[in-house]
């Protein structure tokens, strides 16, 4: 269990003793009381292990603070309050967020930003009061980080080349979806940051701007108010800068769908993001938002659906043998044939990518997965990052027609599949297979697939 317990009891008894700070030289907070360093060792060690998120939860003269480390949280620390020790009040100062008792009966956001070890990250808090007093959680963005290369997110060499083609167009709509804290902004900015050279014109709208990009123009929903009125106020505001490339951070309803459809077909390649199952779910989502069908057969050109899943620490992955009898009740849960555990990768293609392959093909007895043992680089998690889960889904003329003929999805699966679509649920087994990504954490793809 991840545990940052003796690192905090050594501060204390350093500050016992000699009344000096120990993380002095990273103060966020700017003091020397107990207060500020407890503050401060706990913001600098969420940095160290990597935490996408900080937790901080009142409980009866406790306040437990939890980390969020490759999308899973895990409870690091619980820190009895006293008249020397009140972190939830010291957060909120450094957050510009009100302490009195009156706001505290209310959810705010504020931010505050601090440098660490030579990077500057942003540190974007959320209270909500709760019956014990207020909880926090606090999002953590590296401000100076270089979006990432598109190469290095997860795509296989069939998506990436699927989704590079899709891109080279010159206008139409593209959607990314997927859940909240699902990767699709990663995924949109390396988009951009391939597309981005001098030639080209991109603008942005977003909901907040998570990471700045050089050369690209970028706005924040904030500086134009958050009310759905100035959302399409903004859309329309760009459409008079001349833009090639359009990014919108998320499409809201069948009003701002319209418009970032429209400006498709009228000269400008759009990107956004829609909450979706799946790549085919996501046309399914904008005609049920109200978008007419037939300009959605005519202006989306792709989509690709993603998720995140851990990625076993390579400092401590160690195979594992599981029997065919363990691994065929969780495949009958999902409705899936054991045998894609054990057949190679290229024959994994299917409509929605369940299928069965031939009878005469010997199941084996056992099959080799992977699995993190736990190290010191991974903190003892056997966890190291996340990788993306992905289908890529290019229109076809095809597909067109059967999004105006108001073809079943199950019919569109398999218009997909015989054009070379795989699925989420394929590409996770893949990743499996290459010592990627464990059995368990790809479990809930799986069922989410087998009941959509």
């Amino acid at each position: 269990m991840l545990s940052i317990k003796p690192q905090f009891n050594q501060l204390i008894e350093s500050f016992s003793e000699h009344k000096k700070p120990l993380w002095g030289a990273a103060n966020a907070s700017g003091g020397t009381n107990l207060t500020s360093e407890i503050v401060n060792f706990i913001l600098t060690q969420a940095l160290i292990c990597r935490a996408s998120d900080i937790h901080l939860e009142p409980r009866n003269g406790l306040v437990v603070v939890r980390y969020r480390i490759d999308g899973k949280l895990h409870e690091v620390l619980e820190i009895e309050e006293t008249n020397n020790i009140n972190i939830l009040p010291r957060i909120k100062i450094l957050a510009n967020i009100p302490t009195d008792s009156v706001s505290s009966r209310k959810s705010w956001d504020g931010r505050f930003a601090m440098d660490y070890s030579g990077r500057k990250f942003d540190f974007r808090v959320a209270t909500f009061p709760t019956v014990l007093g207020d909880k926090i959680a606090i999002r953590i963005l590296i401000k100076d980080l270089d979006t990432t290369d598109i190469k290095k997110i997860g795509l296989s060499v069939a998506d990436f080349s699927r989704l590079e083609r899709i891109i080279q167009h010159k206008t139409g709509l593209v959607v990314v979806s997927g859940p909240t804290g699902g990767g699709k902004t990663t995924t949109l900015y390396s988009i951009l940051r391939l597309l981005h050279r001098p030639s080209v014109n991109i603008v942005t709208l977003e909901d907040p701007v998570e990471y700045q990009i050089d050369g690209i123009n970028q706005c924040s929903l904030k500086n134009t108010g958050k009310d759905n009125e100035d959302f399409i106020s903004g859309l329309k505001s760009i459409l008079r800068q001349d833009p090639d490339i359009i990014l919108i951070g998320e499409i809201r309803d069948s009003e701002s769908g319209e418009i970032a459809l429209r400006a498709s077909i009228t000269g400008h390649l759009v990107f956004t993001t829609l909450h979706a199952n799946s790549a085919i779910g996501t046309i399914v989502r904008l005609i049920n938002m109200g978008v007419e069908r037939t300009l959605v057969s005519y202006a989306l050109i792709g989509t690709v659906a993603q998720r995140l899943a851990r990625k076993i620490c390579d400092g401590c992955r160690v195979p594992y043998k599981l029997d065919f009898n363990a691994l065929n009740r969780l495949c009958v849960q999902c409705g899936l044939n054991p045998k894609l555990f054990s057949a190679p990768v290229k024959d994994l293609s299917a409509a929605g990518g369940m299928h069965y392959l031939s009878t005469e093909e010997k199941t084996p007895n056992e099959f080799i997965f992977y699995k993190g043992s736990g190290c010191t680089q991974c903190h003892g998690t056997g966890y190291r990052g996340r990788v993306g889960i992905f289908e890529v889904l290019q229109l076809s003329d095809t597909l067109r027609e059967a999004i105006i003929n108001k073809v079943p999805v199950t019919e569109m699966e398999h218009i997909a599949a015989r054009e070379g679509f795989q699925s989420m649920a394929m590409d996770a087994i893949a990743k499996v297979k290459e010592g990627i990504v464990s059995l368990d954490d790809i479990y809930p793809i799986l069922l989410e697939k087998s009941s959509s």
